[in-house]
């Protein structure tokens, strides 16, 4: 019996293993601990790694995933046409997840909200930070647009890395400033995707933020973009019940810029999905 009692001793102590794997469609993702479901959804030029320490406390309670956007990190370029809602409800289909608390950060806000006008009972709980709303005009263009644009325009993607690198999107602690820039410069590839192979909702969430009827949590950075802050406020007023939140010197990266912010926040939101 000696030996079984030390194996399941190294089993007992052994740290909550992280579950890596690929969509039939090419989307990379990982799971770790055990519970309800909440996925981690990423910013455009980010991978999965951003969310290493909200995967880290979120653990104990939830079953977490965490994926990469198409054309992002592990997951594979698009080979047709695509939407990345259906990519999200795919790693779920795969996990046999019927329903899930969804954490979206800027571009991965509107993946979340479109998936919650989409299927609605399938989404339990909504995290909207540094939102970015489908189909919305901003009334202005960050100065950072115009060479960003510049450079796209010129297949510069080493030149676009550092523009978005420069701008208040990835301003951080120092603590996370390599982690960021690695996270850009390596996810350029995204800039090669042709556009009309991404397909948008058939009504954009712009127009249909009064049919939303999951719990959403909406955070924004006190030092984030105008269009971001006008955004948070726009989903606070226009979804029935939605709790909005704007943390003091806040950043865009929220999560980086005020993590125990939005810790504090998050886990007391997600208290209900549990």
């Amino acid at each position: 019996m000696k030996p079984i009692t030390i194996a399941l001793s190294v089993l007992l102590l052994a740290p909550d293993p992280i579950r890596t794997a690929r969509t039939v469609t090419g989307i990379a993702y990982d799971v770790q601990g055990t519970g309800p479901a909440v996925v981690l959804i990423t910013g455009a030029n980010l991978d999965r790694r951003m969310w290493d320490a909200e995967a880290g406390w979120l653990k104990s309670q939830f079953t977490v995933i965490r994926y990469d956007l198409r054309a992002h990190g592990q997951s594979d370029l698009p080979q047709a046409p695509f939407s990345h809602v259906n990519d999200l409800f795919e790693v779920l289909d795969e996990l046999r997840i019927d329903k899930a608390a969804l954490i979206g950060l800027s571009a991965g806000s509107t993946i979340a909200l479109d998936a919650a006008l989409q299927s609605p009972d399938r989404i339990a709980r909504l995290v909207l930070t540094a939102p970015a709303i489908s189909g919305y005009a901003p009334k202005e263009r960050p100065p950072f647009f115009t060479p960003l644009v510049a450079a796209l325009e010129a297949r510069d993607y080493v030149k676009a890395a550092e523009v978005m690198l420069a701008s208040p999107l990835f301003d951080v602690p120092d603590a996370s400033r390599a982690l960021v820039r690695s996270m850009v410069t390596e996810n350029d590839r995204l800039w090669t995707v042709p556009r009309e192979l991404m397909k948008g909702p058939a009504r954009p969430a712009a127009e249909r933020l009064d049919e939303v009827r999951t719990a959403t949590l909406v955070l924004v950075g006190e030092r984030d973009l105008a269009a971001q802050r006008e955004q948070a406020d726009i989903l606070g007023r226009r979804i029935s019940g939605a709790r909005l939140v704007t943390v003091a010197d806040g950043g865009h990266m929220l999560n980086l810029t005020s993590a125990a912010a939005f810790k504090d926040a998050v886990a007391g939101f997600l208290a209900g999905h549990r």
